[in-house]
């Protein structure tokens, strides 16, 4: 019996660490949308044939404004389906965590 209570307690705190690096990892995607989206607003502003540069890592990379563009828009695509996909995760560790308690509780009682 302490063995199951041992690990039901264990569970339910992974649980929980899990679902509060999604709910954190859900918030940096949006920040990182917002930043995408008002610099895609800003890019907007300037002409066609304005040079840009695309920073990786110690290095710059001469870009069409369309390529930039592109490249931003996909970047916010691809952060919204992530965002998806963590609130599908999400709620199935809150269902997960609501099951461990209420077998936790059940086990308590039976006690």
């Amino acid at each position: 019996m302490k063995k199951t209570f041992d690990e039901l307690q264990h569970r339910m705190v992974e649980t929980r660490s899990q679902m509060q690096w999604s709910e954190m990892q859900e918030r940096q995607r949006a920040a990182q949308i917002k930043h995408r989206t008002l610099t895609l607003t800003e890019l907007r502003t300037h002409p066609d044939d304005t040079r840009m540069y695309n920073g990786i890592g110690r290095m710059f990379l001469l870009e069409t404004k369309a390529e930039t563009t592109t490249r931003l828009e996909k970047d916010v695509t691809d952060f919204t389906k992530q965002i998806e996909d963590m609130k599908k995760n999400k709620e199935y560790l809150e269902r997960q965590y609501k099951d461990s308690e209420g077998n936790l509780r059940e086990l308590l009682r039976h006690r």
